[in-house]
C-alpha cells in the first residue's frame, strides 16, 4: 500500500508541475479532470465525480475526507493528516506560529 501511495503522490506531483508550466494543460485539467487523469492512467469508480480546484493567494481549499468505516487509530489519523498542507495554508495567517 505504501508503494501505491508513493506512486500516486509522485504521479500527482508530475501533473501539478505540468499544470503550473503549461496553461493549456491546466485549463484541460480543470475543465475535465477525470478525462485528463484517465489519460495518465488514474482511474475512478463509475459514478464518482472528480473535482480539481486551484488555490490562490486569497482562497485556500481544505478537503474534508469522507468518514472511513470503523474506528480510527492514531496511526490511521496520522496517515490521513500527513498528506495535508494545512500548516502551510495557515502559517501566513498572522498567527505568528
Amino acid at each position: 500500500m505504501a508503494q501505491q501511495e508513493t506512486y500516486g503522490t509522485k504521479q500527482w506531483a508530475g501533473i501539478v508541475a505540468q499544470a503550473w508550466s503549461d496553461e493549456n494543460f491546466k485549463k484541460r485539467l480543470l475543465a475535465d479532470p477525470a478525462g485528463v487523469l484517465r489519460q495518465r492512467g488514474i482511474q475512478f469508480a463509475t459514478g464518482q465525480r472528480v473535482v480539481i480546484v486551484e488555490d490562490t493567494d486569497k482562497v485556500v481549499h481544505l478537503i474534508l475526507p469522507r468518514k472511513p468505516d470503523g474506528a480510527l487509530g492514531q496511526e490511521a489519523l496520522e496517515l490521513i493528516l500527513g498528506g495535508t498542507a494545512l500548516g502551510s495554508a495557515v502559517s501566513g495567517a498572522g498567527g505568528g506560529h
